[in-house]
């Protein structure tokens, strides 16, 4: 490049030769031309989703219910929830930066990516076992909501069907 000349990284590090670095609030990729297509970003994407999801809550939750219940109905809903937080994550990163200027977009970001990553790295420190204590936590939650769901069926059962059962037993015995 010509002496003087601007280097672009990232759409973001702005280096002009013999001067330090300095941060602009560019957008990324302003430049029509050095902009990724649809299969950068969508492969992009769909890795970093499937790093992160592998192993989580989510992700022992839907197994077990797989397991339970219909593996069609708890794909659906899974599926279903997957497309409702990814809409409402992509019309808060789209509106976010119409509503806010950039500045504050940026440091908030910079904000949340520092809150989540320490409190991650917290739950790791914490962690016994790791997977294996998810799903444990995971396994209860789901007796518990197992047992209110029995509990709640057995009331039923007895509120509406309670006489025609004692009654069938009471004449058998006698």
């Amino acid at each position: 490049a010509p002496a003087g000349a601007e280097q672009r990284i990232c759409g973001r590090v702005v280096l002009v030769p013999g001067a330090p670095k300095a941060f602009t609030m560019e957008a990324p990729y302003a430049d029509a031309a050095v902009q990724p297509g649809f299969t950068h970003a969508f492969v992009q994407s769909f890795f970093v989703i499937l790093a992160t999801e592998i192993g989580d809550k989510t992700f022992f939750i839907a197994a077990i219910m797989a397991m339970r219940h219909s593996r069609l109905t708890v794909w659906t809903g899974a599926v279903g929830a997957l497309v409702v937080m990814t809409v409402l994550s992509t019309l808060l990163g789209h509106m976010a930066p119409l509503l806010l200027p950039k500045a504050y977009t940026h440091y908030a970001a910079v904000l949340l990516f520092l809150f989540f990553g320490v409190r991650m790295l917290r739950e790791a420190k914490d962690a016994g076992e790791g997977a294996s204590d998810e799903l444990e936590e995971v396994e209860l939650e789901l007796a518990k909501k197992d047992d209110v769901e029995s509990a709640d069926a057995l009331m039923a059962d007895e509120e509406g069907g309670g006489g025609s059962s004692g009654g069938g037993g009471g004449g058998g015995g006698g």
